[in-house]
């Protein structure tokens, strides 16, 4: 996904693969949605025939007025990819999150969403007490804990050290 903060335009390309011998007769539904509802608010039906193998099903959608991703309002959308089959009964789903923001330097300056702002990060070297990768079955959320308290000491970034960070800590800074 590469949304356009702009336009609203969000074009996707869904990869399918289908291991059978035979084309199928699909239905693939997209849309995007607020984060936290499951009101579209921009959604495109395509019924296409997937031939076996590789198929990549590209298109458009367009979120009217779309809310900005910003460090205090991180508002997030949902894009779903739904493919249904009769024959052979197939039903697949899978979604990601995303936001409309644009992100850049000019004349030196960082600028999110046109406005200039001021980078205030720390580092977490994403590894839980007695360097151990993963918390302890004690604290579960350590990682949430320090990605807190970070945003509650005025940070609005952060730097992951020593490692990659867990898929859920990016969800968390989103």
């Amino acid at each position: 996904l590469s949304p356009d903060w702009k336009t609203g335009r969000v074009p996707v390309e869904v990869m399918l693969q289908n291991a059978g011998k035979t084309p199928i007769n699909a239905r693939i539904e997209l849309a995007a949605s607020p984060d936290g509802t499951s009101d579209p608010v921009a959604a495109t039906t395509i019924v296409q025939d997937i031939s076996p193998g590789a198929t990549s099903v590209q298109a458009d959608l367009l979120v009217e007025g779309p809310r900005l991703w910003d460090v205090e309002q991180p508002n997030l959308y949902v894009f779903t990819a739904r493919l249904t089959s009769e024959i052979p009964a197939l039903v697949h789903q899978k979604s990601c999150r995303f936001g409309f923001r644009d992100f850049r330097v000019e004349k030196g300056f960082f600028r999110l969403n046109g406005r200039r702002i001021f980078l205030k990060s720390s580092h977490t070297c994403n590894q839980a007490p007695i360097g151990q990768v993963v918390p302890p079955e004690s604290e579960p959320d350590l990682f949430r804990k320090d990605l807190l308290y970070m945003k509650s000491s005025g940070f609005n970034a952060v730097r992951f050290i020593a490692g990659i960070p867990h898929p859920y800590q990016l969800d968390l800074c989103d």
